[in-house]
């Protein structure tokens, strides 16, 4: 592991993250909100000079050698670029008033598209700070890195390691035979379904400013609202259902529906996933709206917000339409398994995946045919190919060090004082990238009241969880280290 190509990499990244900070500078010029410009300015600055400071310590000669990046480099880069863009981009919510660990909490919370929040009083933040969450979520939903592959040419030479170790799923996947070119292509579907959600949301009532914001967010599975009631607040059944078309796409494949848009109509009803994926929102849908007619919802009201909230959870957007910690247990239920689901591989989408839970079922149904009998071959296939047995071990490795991360966020978080409901959720919103839980981070409650060691474990989930578990904790290896040298070569 070469220590100066991973800082040159790095130092790349984070100088290029500096120019995120302009919209939000300009947006805090458009309404003059001078305090809040003055903290965008100060971490544009600083992100800049920690990126060239990084080069500058990694030499001429790292980034020669990052052309031929290897995998733990590549881990390595993902990890410590995203840790270190969350302290930069914490800075603005810094002079906005909030304290150093809030600070990071709601901007890892932003970049990781979690959408769980420290603030209390919404009143007391500018647009520009609103805008500025928004757009942590719409640049954390496809990628940091991918962004910055698809927009820089150099990097997308060594960028092979750094774009799927940041990938969301088990499997690499290309579309194009050029790197640069897959990262713009997702880029761009990306980008235009966002500005096709501005439109319609302006069209149903909403602001332009609140149809941004409320866009980015939505195609980023982050779910950040400037409301303080989320979605609840604006009483629009139209604003509803639009939001949750674009959640339903957002927790889609994007490569799938690129190739859709490509030519490919067929492309996401024959993939196996997205018809798993449709299977669970539709039987999940009927379950929950059925639990709240019993519990005495009109039946159109219980349709609206079963699917809404059925979407926004198993998606890990976190918008909420309701209340729901109103609802019953048996309601709830639903919801909270849900939250081990996730999104589809290749999609905004945090938690385990769907393709990963389909993997497994059809693993464990072969495992339980190998007792009967033990010298049969059987592959365990997807779309009709078989999948490789590292693929297969690889999503077990994933699954049990998911639950592990969980349990051990779970013990600590009840440990310094949050009763059982509030740490299960509370843990599992974070480490899921969901965002509300139930109880005391319920949708219409925040994290603000928790113990400050109990923030930083959850901000630590956030960013284990939106990097897939194993890209973090590689490094409690001692391998890693024992390889690390000071030499590009």
């Amino acid at each position: 592991m070469r220590l100066p190509v991973i800082l040159y990499i790095t130092g790349v990244l984070v100088r290029l993250f500096a120019a995120t900070f302009l919209p939000a500078v300009l947006i805090a010029v458009v309404y003059r909100e001078w305090a809040d410009l003055a903290g965008f300015l100060a971490a544009l600055v600083l992100t800049f000079a920690s990126g060239a400071g990084l080069l500058r310590v990694a030499g001429a000669a790292a980034g020669r050698a990052s052309e031929h990046m290897r995998r733990v480099e590549g881990l390595a880069c993902v990890a410590v670029t995203w840790l270190l863009v969350a302290h930069l981009a914490a800075v603005p919510y810094a002079f906005a008033g909030l304290g150093l660990i809030d600070a990071l909490f709601e901007a890892m919370s932003g970049l990781t598209t979690t959408g769980a929040t420290i603030f209390v009083d919404f009143s007391a933040y500018g647009r520009s700070i609103y805008f500025w969450r928004a757009m942590t979520q719409w640049i954390g939903g496809m990628g940091v890195i991918a962004l910055f592959v698809a927009v820089l040419p150099r990097l997308a030479i060594g960028g092979r390691e750094l774009f799927f170790a940041e990938a969301p799923g088990p499997e690499e996947e290309k579309l194009t035979p050029q790197l640069r070119h897959t990262a713009l292509a997702l880029w761009q579907v990306y980008a235009g379904l966002t500005v096709l959600q501005v439109l319609a949301l302006v069209m149903a009532g909403m602001s332009v400013f609140d149809a941004a914001c409320h866009a980015m967010t939505t195609l980023a599975a982050g779910g950040f609202s400037p409301h303080p009631l989320s979605i609840a607040g604006y009483q629009s059944a139209t604003v509803e259902w639009i939001i949750v078309a674009f959640m339903f796409v957002a927790g889609a494949n994007f490569a799938l529906q690129y190739r859709a848009l490509r030519g490919n109509r067929t492309a996401l009803f024959k993939d196996e996933e997205f018809r798993a994926y449709t299977a669970v929102v539709l039987v999940a849908t009927a379950a929950l709206a059925l639990f709240l007619v019993r519990d005495g919802l009109a039946p159109w009201e219980a349709l609206r917000h079963g699917v809404f909230q059925v979407v926004s959870i198993l998606t890990t957007t976190g918008y909420a339409s309701t209340d729901f910690q109103l609802w019953s247990d048996q309601a709830k239920m639903v919801l909270f398994l849900l939250m081990f689901i996730g999104g589809c591989a290749g999609s905004a989408g945090g938690g385990p995946k769907v393709v990963r839970h389909v993997l497994m079922a059809r693993y464990t149904l072969r495992e339980l045919t190998r007792t009967l009998h033990p010298r049969a071959v059987l592959p365990v296939k997807l779309g009709g190919r078989v999948v490789p047995e590292p693929i297969l071990r690889s999503v077990q490795v994933f699954m049990l060090f998911y639950l592990l991360s969980f349990s051990v966020g779970v013990a600590i978080v009840v440990a310094l004082g949050a009763d059982l409901i509030t740490g299960i959720t509370a843990t599992i919103a974070c480490l899921g990238n969901i965002g509300p839980g139930f109880d005391a981070v319920g949708p219409m409650a925040n994290f603000a009241g928790l113990h400050p060691v109990s923030k930083v474990v959850l901000t630590l989930l956030m960013w284990i969880g939106r990097l897939e578990v194993l890209t973090v904790l590689v490094f409690f290896r001692t391998e890693p280290w024992r390889s690390a040298r000071w030499s590009a070569t």
